[in-house]
């Protein structure tokens, strides 16, 4: 016989209710499935970009930083590296010699110290303030200013100056970044100790010199930006660094060219953090799509009901199972073909919301719709399936038992709760106390936020349905509309119940993804302004710091001086207290108590630090006796969190302060030139984006950024259901509606009763899961931490605005709601819901 099956896909399109459901469904499932494709492959490469942005651009590829290599034997070096380079397809590699700090004789006196060296296109990249032929020397401008030398023949043993340039200065142009030791004068460095380097036109006029020579060969490479192009590169460099060995052992030179690849390890770190975040993404993509799954077995076992009456009529002509298995699927599919198709889109088109970059390896969104693509097969296999199945349970065999009833008896929260307590376990052990070495992440121990989601919304829906079985017993007709609101909801327990367990789910992980997604950002820039002091910090001359002039208006304006003393068990912090808030890095928790303290430092007052000792009559060589004002359990530069903190004013022996620095809220090149405009002697510095390894905070970041986003997507479907079950149940709200007002029930008790129907149910979403998302993530917050030997430590941020976001939005789905039941009584015909 025929099949009925050439008509299945337009009759499908006759239930609105089922496309909608099949259409959310394929959505759901294709944009878990691409969204874990898509986020795992734009973290390895967010953590590569953040890798590279702290690397050296010169030194991607293999590096050669020789030492005193002997200045007959430096040409052929050169010769050997340009020569492996071409055949390995680095074409344009940049070659440096340098000698170490010498003097040249002027005839009647000797130079300021300097370096001599020679590196490919040094000329084009440095900044001429007199003269610029490139056929001569080119000499830094200190050394011209301070011996008062000019243009023109300078030594015999050096080509006559053609050109005096600016001084390179930290933070250098990214050509100087492998060179900073060998061409940044530190001017805090002993006599002869560092020096400005004197650029010569070729190599020979370097090795002609006679010193030996420290060497530096770079192979400039574009920096790559995806995982698939690192390790392109790394390939490269592997060959490149074997041939190079290769060559310089061939020719003697091993001892004076050591190839190293400190790419390699940068490449390992994103990788790592790639694996952890597939690690966590995986389990719970594969829990959310077998949810999906269970889906789409009672999407096909609603439509077996609603299609009851035309099964029976096919089966009794003849169709088998499994045929009419096969109908279900030809009137879904198509609806679902469309979710999966639009969750595919939807999840390529939001990847800057839910993944850290938007950056992604060719061909990734390929895997991904091949991905949804499998997905959406195994659906259908399942509705297929599970139609085939109920509808020979109908038709063909009795319904038994197979499942045992001790198995039927255990809830599925206690394999969950199970796994949670290991879980919590394992979060706990990976915390250190004390130590410099971030602990590695656990997938497991990551999961444990989650998995407590889970077991307390599905204690809410169980909850839910023993409260709506006893509501039948409740009688308050005194309130008219709590009592039919009530009796809608219990007439519609599943429904409610159903709504509930998705609704606690979004809401729970939403919060949870939300608060350590931000906790984690928020520790990091805490820990990082804690540790330096400040968004920058500048080593600056002990003269400076022990002299205690104020800082120039340009500068101090947005910074202060802070000199340290590290002794381990009682460090001592002095600080200005007239300018410290001008460029200290504060606790915005401890702002106000902080300033309060640091404005009453002097004459011997302290702020005790973490445990130090308080009282009066403290002893610290160097300083007059201290006497504690107050405490503060964190205070910026002082990483080890025990001490003390007193005013400059008050330190008696200046040797006794063995660093100063300048903390400013301004950026790194800001406060490098001030300081260097007022001539205000520097070194190193640090910025709060440097000062810390970032990536395991960022990692920790992104994978709770992606569930939030899962938790985000199962919001709009709480909400959705929530409408869908009001237009499902439409006719009967309807019918018992209008009967209701033409028996005397005001409209205003009509509209609260439906408000109060369906705020109930947001209103247990949001109390069940903004408090099992928020209780959980305190707990977990500060387990979570990469630095948790650093202050602060981890705390959970303030959620008040996520609860309002989330109260707001909740109010809106019940109005939504609310309208579309109260719309569908107004407009009700109870004489054709009567015949209908």
């Amino acid at each position: 016989m025929q099949l009925p099956w050439r008509t299945s896909a337009r009759t499908g399109l006759s239930s609105g209710s089922s496309v909608v459901v099949a259409t959310v469904t394929g959505l759901l499932l294709a944009f878990v499935a691409a969204s874990a494709v898509l986020c795992a492959v734009s973290t390895g490469n967010a953590a590569l970009s953040y890798q590279v942005e702290r690397s050296c651009p010169q030194s991607l590829a293999a590096t050669v930083n020789g030492l005193g290599a002997p200045p007959d034997r430096v040409a052929q070096i050169d010769r050997d590296a340009r020569e492996v380079a071409r055949q390995q397809g680095f074409p344009q590699p940049l070659f440096g010699a340098y000698t170490g700090p010498t003097r040249l004789d002027l005839g009647d006196r000797l130079s300021p110290a300097v370096r001599l060296g020679y590196r490919d296109d040094a000329t084009r990249n440095l900044h001429a303030v007199r003269g610029g032929a490139a056929n001569g020397t080119w000499l830094a401008l200190s050394p011209a200013q301070d011996a008062h030398l000019g243009l023109g023949p300078l030594s015999s043993v050096i080509p006559p100056v053609t050109a005096i340039y600016t001084d390179l200065d930290e933070p250098v142009p990214a050509f100087w970044c492998s060179e900073v030791a060998n061409v940044v004068y530190n001017k805090l460095a002993g006599d002869g100790g560092s020096a400005t380097t004197a650029f010569l036109p070729t190599l020979a006029d370097v090795t002609n010199f006679g010193e030996r020579l420290n060497v530096s060969v770079r192979f400039p490479v574009a920096a790559p930006k995806t995982i698939a192009e690192a390790r392109d590169l790394v390939a490269r460099t592997d060959r490149l660094a074997a041939a190079l060995r290769a060559r310089f052992a061939a020719d003697g030179l091993t001892a004076y060219t050591p190839v190293r690849q400190p790419f390699v390890s940068s490449l390992a770190e994103a990788g790592k953090a790639q694996n952890n975040v597939i690690a966590f993404v995986l389990p719970l993509t594969a829990i959310s799509l077998l949810v999906g799954l269970v889906g789409v077995g009672a999407m096909a076992a609603q439509w077996c009901q609603r299609r009851q009456p035309v099964l029976r009529l096919l089966w009794a002509r003849g169709s088998s199972p499994m045929a009419l298995g096969a109908k279900a699927l030809l009137e879904l599919v198509g609806p679902l073909l469309v979710g999966a198709v639009v969750g595919l889109v939807v999840a390529r088109a939001a990847l800057p919301w839910y993944a850290p970059v938007a950056e992604l390896d060719p061909g990734t969104t390929t895997w991904a719709a091949l991905v949804v693509l499998g997905v959406v097969l195994a659906a259908g296999a399942v509705l297929t399936a599970t139609a085939a199945w109920r509808t020979h349970r109908m038709f063909q065999a009795q319904a038994r038992r197979r499942i045992p009833r001790v198995l039927r008896l255990i809830p599925f929260e206690l394999p969950v709760a199970v796994a949670a307590v290991f879980s919590g376990l394992s979060l706990t052990r990976t915390v250190p106390s004390t130590g410099g070495v971030t602990p590695p992440l656990d997938a497991f121990a990551l999961a444990f936020p989650v998995l407590v989601v889970v077991v307390i919304a599905g204690i809410a829906a169980r909850l839910g349905r023993l409260l709506l079985a006893w509501s039948h017993r409740l009688s308050v007709w005194s309130l008219p509309s709590v009592q039919l609101a009530v009796r809608r909801l219990a007439a519609a327990s599943t429904a409610a119940t159903g709504v509930l367990l998705v609704g606690v789910l979004a809401v729970g992980t939403l919060a949870v993804g939300n608060s350590v997604n931000r906790a984690e950002q928020d520790a990091l820039a805490s820990k990082s302004g804690n540790l330096i002091g400040g968004t920058t910090s500048v080593q600056i001359s002990t003269s400076f710091g022990q002299s205690r002039q104020p800082l120039p208006a340009a500068v101090g304006a947005h910074a202060t001086v802070a000199g340290v003393v590290d002794r381990g068990a009682s460090n001592m912090v002095t600080v200005d207290p007239d300018t410290f808030a001008n460029g200290a890095w504060l606790d915005p928790d401890r702002r106000a108590a902080t300033l309060d303290l640091v404005g009453k430092l002097g004459q011997g007052a302290a702020i005790a630090v973490g445990g130090a000792k308080t009282g009066s009559g403290i002893s610290i060589p160097g300083f007059t006796p201290l006497h504690t004002i107050g405490t503060l359990p964190v205070f910026p530069g002082m990483p080890g969190n025990t001490g003390y903190v007193t005013a400059r004013s008050d330190n008696t022996a200046a040797s006794e302060i063995n660093s100063f620095f300048v903390w400013s809220s301004e950026d790194a090149p800001t406060v490098l030139k001030a300081l260097g405009d007022a001539h205000i002697d520097h070194i190193g510095y640090k910025t709060t984006e440097l000062a810390l390894d970032a990536l395991p905070f960022y990692t920790v970041a992104w994978t709770f950024g992606y569930i939030a986003s899962v938790g985000a997507l199962l919001a709009v479907i709480a909400a959705a259901s929530l409408l869908l079950a009001v237009g499902a149940r439409r006719k009967q709200t309807a019918l018992s509606g209008a009967l209701a007002t033409r028996m005397g029930l005001r409209p205003v008790t009509l509209i609260a009763s439906h408000l109060l129907e369906f705020g109930a149910v947001a209103g247990a979403v949001l109390l069940a899961g903004v408090t099992v998302g928020l209780v959980v993530a305190a707990f977990s917050v500060p387990r979570l931490d990469p630095a948790p030997w650093l202050r602060p430590v981890s705390v959970l941020p303030d959620s008040v605005m996520f609860v309002v976001i989330a109260v707001v939005i909740a109010a809106v789905v019940v109005a939504a709601a609310g309208w579309i039941a109260v719309r569908g009584v107004r407009t009700a015909r109870v004489g054709e819901l009567i015949r209908g």
